[in-house]
């Protein structure tokens, strides 16, 4: 395999030596539990539904040594295949759009409240003034005035504060992988920083600081993964077998002059 070879003329010579070898795409997927659709785009020069390079080596490896060839003779010839898919097409990245800023309501009910307050104790206070008016223009008062401590007993009570108004919980910064009943490679890229790729075991959690980021997610079995970020969900990310490539929007900046 020369490193000139372009994808499809790469792949149609791993599926001839697979057939020499006598082994069927399902008894690698067996072997070694990657996806009959990632093998078949492997071997049809489809690299665009292949993961990251880095993946890619990884499952030419794996199956080269279920149909036992040795790897050195085409990983040479699989970097010539790759750059040449590299220099004529991009990969297709799906965007989520980036959820709609929450508005902040706890300081307008506030006042509101503190508002609805002010104008009941002003009502009451004028209440209490026309009905002492009222009792004197009938009948003059003939008994001792009011002591101290009937006075007070007449003062309108304290008005009680405003109950607190919960703050929202701001949303968690954090990237969560989480695999079902099947495996699953994944590569996740925040911005500014080094990718970190891992094979996730089935029934298993991966976490990663993002820092309300943007965030780029390559997975290796789409069907068999889900992600979380900044409330943000995709349950299942795609379907089974299907490399997914997910962006993640982070969070907006804030404008000059706010902290």
């Amino acid at each position: 395999m020369t490193a000139r070879s372009t994808p499809r003329e790469f792949g149609a010579a791993l599926k001839h030596k697979r057939s020499e070898a006598n082994v069927t795409l399902e008894t690698i997927s067996e072997r070694t539990k990657i996806a009959v659709r990632i093998l078949a785009a492997l071997e049809e020069g489809e690299f665009g539904k292949l993961p990251s390079r880095v993946f890619a080596r990884m499952f030419l490896r794996q199956y080269l040594d279920a149909i036992g060839s040795p790897p050195g003779d085409w990983v040479g010839g699989f970097d010539g295949a790759w750059q040449q898919f590299l220099s004529a097409s991009q990969p297709a990245v799906t965007r989520i759009a980036t959820p709609p800023r929450r508005r902040r309501v706890g300081p307008w009910l506030t006042g509101l409240a503190l508002v609805a307050i002010a104008v009941a104790a002003v009502l009451w206070v004028e209440g209490r003034s026309k009905g002492a008016v009222g009792s004197g223009a009938s009948a003059l008062p003939t008994g001792p005035s009011p002591g101290p401590a009937e006075v007070a007993s007449a003062a309108p009570s304290p008005i009680a504060p405003p109950p607190a108004i919960a703050t929202t919980t701001p949303l968690p910064r954090v990237v969560v992988i989480r695999t079902g009943a099947a495996p699953c490679w994944a590569e996740v890229r925040v911005a500014g920083e080094r990718t970190a790729t891992r094979l996730l075991p089935r029934g298993s959690t991966w976490e990663v600081e993002a820092g309300g980021k943007d965030v780029d997610i390559v997975l290796g079995d789409a069907g068999a993964a889900s992600v979380e970020y900044l409330g943000q969900t995709r349950s299942p990310a795609g379907r089974r077998g299907e490399v997914a490539r997910l962006h993640f929007a982070g969070l907006p900046k804030p404008a000059q002059g706010q902290r």
